[in-house]
């Protein structure tokens, strides 16, 4: 306990006399060394003055020659006017220089010699300008081109050389001395500085420690009252610094709780964004989304009455969707942009507009007061919906009674109708594409519904027809020469491939209703490869094209639908042998992938254009559109045969080049196991 007692005195005695020291000792260090850098500088002076001096009486000198010269050469007077004052001010300059330099015995040498030449040369001046005035000008004439005025010049321009010389050094080495004076300075005052605060922060960390050993104390000096009275006047000063330290935490304590305040608001405000984002986000009609709007806005900044208005397509006119508390328009009124609302102005001005008092409102919208007394509005703000560079619409609060928006709520509603917005924009969006699927669905279904019972209404007078013209063939009716059998099996061929065409329209409309069921199994990929031969063989064979099945791997299967998988392969050789010519080449083969299966027709037919090699699986869409075309077909096989591979996990594709031939590829998932 006496240890810290000891301590406290320490601190206390330290905070009293430390910086009180410091200063006085930083400002007597600070004092010499600013006397420092002002003699230093003094120096400086001088040394400019020395140099002024010297320049000054070679000046004189030359301003008394020149003179003197013009006087000679031109007998006028007048040039010896300017130089009356150059002996004087050559003798004033060397004065100063002596008083100057009376410490420098070098420069009072050679001061005294070039007092001596001035004053020969002035002297040599003055007698030759008295035989011009006395009228010798032969003698004067003879003097000034005598050799002895020039040499004393010399003798005076090097004296004044040399003191300059001389005095350049010590102007150079009295300069640094200035700067190392100024720098000494600077150090001693930022060392000073530096002390002090060190001083400072042990201070007040001594300071905290005696502020716990006082409060410490405290209670025990309470207790020991009667013994210790001799303190009492110490006690009372700690009793002040302890309310003091009280106050001031009490004056931290509100500080902080009104931060904590502006955090929860702020806090509250992001969560209403946040909340309002939310919502807007599930809202999928213009008028729900406007309605939520409304009523998010009105609850951020404490509105009473609002409304929620949107730009018609024409550009003109606003059109209120949403309206709470606005006694003059209903949901669906119009409203021209070009009216001196503040809903309309701020449309016009792509600006929020803000007017905290009625006598705002009446200054700027002098129109709106008899809508305002109506519902008992003080105040109003507007904020305008952009979207981009364009504005959509826009947002009206007002308020019962006279509302100024800070900082704060005016960028919360600037980033609500910035969502507003987005979220007009989204449902706009959302619309135009429920629409235009509803109309592809309802238009799919109709051409769907057309082609089966199209189809289904062709088929039934098809067959009748095949089956007669196959009884009539057989001599049913009566015996059938050759030509009338030939032309009968035309006609049989005739309603076949017409027939495969109607089955071809059945199933493509069937895919696009999605009627097509697919069992998808196991399948050993060689034996669909095996019953392809007798299917497709006899056209290869009428046509002279080669054929080559090669069987894949033992034991590859795929899943898939085995009589759909075979409809694929039929309608891709029939395909290839349709499109090679004579003497051309087909090969089917398989093989594996990590997790897939591709199953290969190969030709060399005369290939696929680039552009085409897309929109061939297009539904009616051939390589050979035009009207001279040699293969016949309705455009169906390729989409169908895409649509049912991807029905069974898979894919179909094709590779192809003009005049090559093309690869088509079926991918089709491995069976597991």
């Amino acid at each position: 306990m006496p240890d810290r007692r000891i301590r406290s005195r320490i601190a206390r005695r330290s905070a009293v006399f430390g910086p009180a020291a410091i200063v006085v000792l930083t400002g007597l260090l600070a004092y010499l060394a600013l006397e420092r850098v002002r003699s230093t500088r003094q120096w400086v002076q001088h040394t400019h003055d020395v140099l002024d001096a010297s320049g000054t009486t070679l000046m004189a000198l030359l301003d008394a020659e020149t003179a003197t010269r013009g006087y000679v050469l031109t007998h006028d007077t007048a040039f010896l006017a300017p130089a009356k004052d150059a002996p004087e001010r050559a003798h004033r300059a060397i004065r100063t220089l002596r008083a100057l330099t009376n410490d420098n015995s070098g420069q009072i040498s050679r001061i005294d010699t070039l007092e001596a030449a001035v004053n020969a040369r002035l002297t040599s001046l003055d007698s030759v300008a008295r035989a011009e005035r006395a009228g010798g000008t032969d003698l004067s004439t003879a003097a000034i081109r005598a050799a002895r005025g020039p040499a004393q010049m010399a003798i005076a321009r090097r004296l004044v050389g040399q003191i300059s010389k001389t005095e350049d050094s010590l102007l150079v080495l009295r300069r640094a001395d200035e700067n190392e004076s100024l720098e000494i300075a600077a150090g001693v005052i930022t060392l000073g500085a530096l002390v002090a605060a060190i001083l400072a922060f042990f201070v007040n960390r001594n300071f905290d420690l005696a502020l716990r050993d006082r409060r410490a104390a405290l209670t025990e000096l309470r207790a020991a009252n009667e013994r210790l009275q001799e303190g009492a006047i110490e006690l009372e000063l700690q009793a002040e610094a302890a309310q003091t330290a009280a106050a001031e935490a009490e004056m931290a304590s509100e500080h902080a709780s009104e931060a904590r305040v502006a955090a929860e608001e702020s806090e509250r405000r992001a969560e209403r964004l946040q909340e309002a984002t939310e919502v807007l986000t599930t809202a999928l009609e213009r008028d729900q989304v406007a309605a939520l709007i409304i009523d998010q806005a009105m609850q951020a900044i404490g509105g009473t009455s609002g409304a929620l208005a949107t730009v018609e397509e024409n550009g003109n006119n606003l059109c209120f969707r949403a309206v709470r508390g606005v006694s003059v328009v209903a949901v669906g009124a119009t409203l021209p942009i070009s009216h001196p609302l503040p809903i309309c102005a701020a449309v016009r001005e792509r600006r929020p507009i803000f007017l905290a008092t009625a006598a705002e409102v009446a200054e700027r919208f002098p129109e709106a007061v008899r809508q305002h007394e109506v519902d008992d509005v003080r105040s109003v703000a507007a904020f305008p919906l952009m979207l981009d560079e364009s504005v959509t619409g826009a947002l009206l609060v007002r308020f019962d009674h006279e509302q100024t928006l800070d900082a704060a709520d005016r960028s919360l509603m600037t980033a609500l109708s910035r969502i507003a917005a987005e979220t007009f924009e989204r449902v706009r969006l959302f619309e135009a594409e429920r629409d235009a699927r509803y109309a592809a669905e309802s238009a799919n279904r109709a051409k769907a519904a057309f082609l089966a019972s199209m189809s289904h209404e062709l088929r039934t007078p098809l067959q009748a027809a095949l089956g007669f013209a196959q009884l009539v063939r057989s001599g049913v009716y009566g015996k059938v020469n050759d030509q009338q059998s030939e032309v009968l099996g035309r006609v049989e061929r005739s309603q076949t491939h017409l027939s495969r065409l109607i089955d071809d329209i059945l199933d493509f409309a069937r895919l696009e209703a999605g009627r097509v069921r697919i069992e998808a199994k196991p399948v050993a990929v060689a034996d669909v490869i095996a019953d392809l031969a007798p299917l497709v063989e006899p056209q290869a064979a009428k046509k002279n094209v080669e054929l080559s099945l090669l069987p894949p791997a033992a034991g590859l299967m795929v899943m898939a639908d085995r009589q759909r998988l075979q409809q694929i392969l039929v309608n891709l050789v029939g395909n290839a042998i349709k499109f090679t010519p004579e003497n051309g080449m087909i090969r089917v083969a398989a093989q594996k992938d990590t997790t897939m299966a591709s199953v290969f027709i190969q030709d060399t037919g005369k290939g696929i254009p680039a552009d085409r090699l897309q929109s061939i699986f297009e539904p009616f869409v051939q390589v050979d559109d035009s009207l001279t075309r040699t293969a016949s077909g309705a455009g169906l096989g390729l989409a169908i045969s895409r649509d049912l591979a991807r029905a069974m996990g898979g894919d179909l594709t094709v590779d192809s080049e003009l005049g090559k031939g093309s690869l088509f590829t079926i991918s089709l998932p491995l069976a597991s196991g």
